[in-house]
């Protein structure tokens, strides 16, 4: 009966290990499923859109503040145009919303009118003209404009004499033509000043979108994505942390620095205490 005491936590310990690593499984898959890759053209992507973000910033972030204050001292030195458009792209998960988040909700542009717009898979140049008036404007929120011309000249109106930051989360538009009058919108003359941060999965949109270098975001480091998944585990208030230690360096290893994948396995593990 002692062996038996003695591998039974073994092969226990063994099961959870082998259920994260299929649970990563499935995360990686998806990521190849929706072709969350960097060399990926955005126009062979067809997945139907059912997510949305906003201004928000979560109280806890890991790992990016260095790369926010990198981007804050660029974006100082080169806002002498009048706009200027800096775009963060890597692949999905990493982190690029949280990070135009962190650079949105700076003291930096405290003095400035913020507008938040989620553009999503589908883009549709109106709705992101409706987007922007509607927050920089409190007489006409509930107005749709529904002639684009209607739209840029309240818009030329709105964003005169003012200093603006703009984030477009998510673009996936490839069409330089469609991204030349996406630009050609925000434009407001030398009376005013915009700048406009981009968040895309791919590198050639950032290149024609942008007017200064892109922003490349770097996977996290091993133990960074570990932070993140003992954050999402409560491990702090578990009493089988040396169990989930053990296991959660391993997972961590293997998240290949996708925030979104430490997080997804950080809520995991938080449901599969050790006793079960």
């Amino acid at each position: 009966m002692i062996p038996c005491l003695t591998i039974g936590p073994k092969i226990t310990m063994a099961n959870k290990m082998n259920k994260m690593r299929k649970g990563l499984e499935v995360i990686t898959g998806q990521h190849k499923e929706f072709k969350l890759t960097e060399c990926t053209n955005a126009n062979e992507q067809t997945v139907t859109d059912v997510r949305e973000t906003s201004s928000k910033l979560e109280r806890h972030i890991v790992g990016r503040t260095k790369e926010k204050d990198k981007i804050l001292a660029y974006l100082s030195e080169s806002m002498i145009n009048e706009i200027t458009v800096l775009p963060i792209y890597g692949i999905g998960g990493l982190g690029k919303t949280t990070l135009a988040k962190m650079v949105y909700n700076s003291p930096q542009f405290k003095e400035y009118s913020q507008v938040w717009v989620y553009v999503s898979q589908t883009f549709d140049l109106k709705k992101i003209g409706n987007s922007i008036i509607s927050q920089l404007s409190e007489k006409n929120r509930e107005i749709a404009y529904t002639e684009k011309q209607m739209i840029d000249n309240y818009l030329q109106k709105l964003l005169a004499n003012k200093n603006i930051l703009i984030v477009l989360d998510d673009l996936w538009e490839n069409n330089k033509s469609h991204l030349e009058e996406l630009l050609g919108m925000l434009k407001v003359g030398e009376s005013g000043k915009v700048v406009v941060v981009v968040t895309t999965r791919y590198e050639d949109i950032a290149k024609k979108i942008c007017t200064i270098q892109p922003h490349k975001l770097a996977p996290l480091k091993d133990d960074e994505c570990w932070t993140i998944i003992k954050q999402k585990s409560d491990f702090e208030s578990r009493y089988d942390q040396q169990e989930l230690r053990h296991i959660g360096k391993d997972i961590a290893s293997k998240c290949r620095g996708v925030a979104l994948a430490a997080q997804s396995l950080g809520h995991m593990l938080h449901s599969l205490p050790f006793d079960e």
